[in-house]
């Protein structure tokens, strides 16, 4: 019994690292080493011409239309692409994991920066451009990480967002944040909260 017991410790593991939590059947709203998933948006484009915001953004994981998405006072204007929620699954899938690494420049900027409007909220953003013409005039979003402030504060709300932006491109891609990209991000949040 005790050489079990020996056993089972060794081959068990007593790993100090938390394992990802086990993915969710649907997305929704998720909290991962104090970092909150508050919600999503869909972004559909259209011919040549930009999006209407916010009339023509689609609010909520799964957004249908006539639906009122989770705090907003409208209707959504369309069901959201099936593909571009497959894209959002995609990304979501990855928020996940690089939140359950806690990454240490994300946790030096939101502690450091929590007086300068940098708070550890996230949200899920879609751009679906297969409806789009190509090329697009206005230009494709990349998908990236990036964090957005508010202007002018509006308590109760939060003080901004990290967008976690994803990108399916006219041809069906699905591109998400890329580890190069979000480290300059994160590189350049912290230098520029730097003491």
């Amino acid at each position: 019994m005790r050489s079990l017991v020996l056993v089972c410790l060794f081959a068990c593991g007593s790993s100090t690292t938390k394992p990802a939590p086990a993915k969710p059947d649907r997305m929704d709203t998720f909290t991962i080493n104090g970092y909150l998933l508050a919600g999503a948006e869909y972004w559909p484009y259209v011919g040549t011409e930009d999006i209407k915001y916010p009339e023509a953004v689609l609010w909520g994981f799964y957004p249908e239309a006539g639906v009122i998405g989770p705090g907003e006072d409208t209707p959504n204007a369309e069901t959201a692409n099936p593909k571009a929620v497959a894209c959002a699954r995609t990304a979501y899938d990855a928020l996940r994991a690089f939140l359950s690494s806690d990454p240490p420049k994300l946790r030096q900027i939101v502690e450091r920066g929590a007086d300068k409007g940098y708070v550890p909220r996230f949200y899920l953003w879609t751009n679906d451009y297969t409806r789009a013409a190509t090329p697009y005039p206005p230009g494709v979003r990349e998908a990236r990480l990036w964090y957005w402030k508010r202007k002018e504060p509006a308590p109760p709300k939060p003080p901004g967002y990290w967008k976690w932006e994803s990108t399916l491109t006219q041809s069906g891609e699905c591109q998400i944040p890329r580890a190069e990209q979000i480290e300059k991000t994160l590189g350049d949040e912290l230098a520029s909260i730097a003491p």
